[in-house]
């Protein structure tokens, strides 16, 4: 008698357990998954669009840029 009711409840724990599973999995389901490498994959288009071969951003500039503190002198 007690091994029957052992069965029972662990089958009554796993039956717990799936709908658990299926409730968790329902709240899933409206929701479209992104690609895993979905934000990888946009940065490397914006990179290649911003500039096609042979083409240049423009001359750099030379040096650093001018200070905004012109009241010491170092």
């Amino acid at each position: 008698m007690q091994t029957f009711l052992t069965v029972i409840v662990l089958l009554a724990l796993v039956a717990m357990g799936v709908l658990f599973i299926v409730r968790v999995n329902a709240q899933q389901a409206g929701r479209p998954n992104p690609h895993r490498y979905a934000h990888l994959w946009e940065s490397f288009r914006q990179r290649l669009h911003s500039h096609p071969h042979g083409a240049h951003a423009g001359p750099h500039a030379a040096g650093p840029p001018p200070s905004r503190d012109t009241g010491h002198d170092r």
